[in-house]
């Protein structure tokens, strides 16, 4: 089975030999390194603060997230003291504009909740799309979670009891690849699987299985990256993009600094707007709308069985 998932250890990463191997192994690579975004030395100081909090280790074990950090920078509430290096990530990062665009997936979110509706998240992470929803007056619908993780399964279990709706959700551990459902969904939210999929067949295949699992009339809510423009320091004519993703230069250079010479996230795959409604198109689905953030970045697809 061909799957994609972005981490391979559990969601809390202790201070322990393997961090300190790993960020050895970064330090001995940054050093060998013939071009960074920050000086050498700032950039040691950076792979140091992240070793020092446990999102921070996270990221550099995995070099991406799973469900439970995801629900963390989302929700953007932590349960005790952060580093500055934490605090910068949650508030100054780009992370932010991905915070901004979950919110914007609750609004569409909210406009399906129907009598009868069977609602599903893949990945669905902890859930917090469908959990943290309003469901008052509403009594026959179903959520279901998919994910192939079993700890952020468990963790969407949890988040599901204390909302109050157990009753009402489903889990399975699956490959969102092979979905195994046929016609059974009204909706289905995947938010952030593609940006780790960078194969354009993969991408068409991993629709089709969203395709299939819908009912007639289905809809499909789908986030994806479009290519940023060069940092502005490269391309200074292009500089006025970048002012659509609200960062400061002086943060641009620290996200691309951490996210790509310290960690060299994975989970980085970019595609156009042509390209997405070509692959949705190739899977069976319609494009009924695509809207971006009111910045014109970070957009949401509606497709329709």
């Amino acid at each position: 089975m061909n799957s994609t998932i972005s981490h391979h250890t559990a969601t809390k990463v202790d201070d322990d030999r393997r961090t300190k191997e790993i960020a050895a192994e970064i330090e001995q690579r940054l050093r060998q390194a013939d071009r960074l975004v920050l000086p050498l030395d700032e950039t040691l100081e950076l792979l140091a603060q992240l070793t020092q909090f446990e999102l921070g280790r996270f990221l550099l074990h995995n070099r991406g997230l799973n469900g439970y950090w995801t629900s963390y920078i989302f929700r953007n509430e932590p349960t005790g003291p952060t580093t500055p290096l934490e605090h910068w990530l949650l508030n100054n990062s780009l992370l932010c504009q991905a915070r901004e665009r979950y919110h914007r997936f609750k609004e569409e979110i909210a406009a399906r909740i129907t009598e009868g509706a069977t609602l599903a998240s893949v990945p669905c992470g902890v859930m917090d799309d469908l959990l943290q929803q309003d469901y008052e007056g509403v009594t026959g619908f179903r959520l279901v979670g998919i994910d192939l993780d079993e700890e952020s399964i468990g963790y969407a279990r949890k988040n599901a009891a204390e909302r109050g709706l157990a009753e009402h959700t489903a889990f399975h551990v699956r490959d969102a690849w092979n979905l195994g459902v046929e016609g059974e969904f009204d909706l289905i939210v995947s938010n952030g699987l593609n940006m780790y999929e960078s194969d354009p067949q993969r991408l068409t295949d991993l629709y089709r299985s969203f395709h299939q699992a819908l009912r007639p009339g289905g809809r499909l809510l789908l986030s994806f990256l479009t290519p940023p423009p060069p940092p502005p320091w490269e391309a200074p004519e292009q500089a006025a993009a970048w002012q659509k993703y609200q960062i400061a230069e002086a943060d641009l250079r620290r996200e691309l600094s951490i996210m790509g010479d310290i960690i060299q996230a994975t989970y980085l795959n970019f595609s156009s707007e042509e390209e997405v409604r070509g692959q949705l198109a190739a899977a069976g689905l319609s494009v009924a709308d695509i809207r971006y953030s009111p910045q014109g970045v970070l957009p949401i697809v509606t497709a329709v069985k």
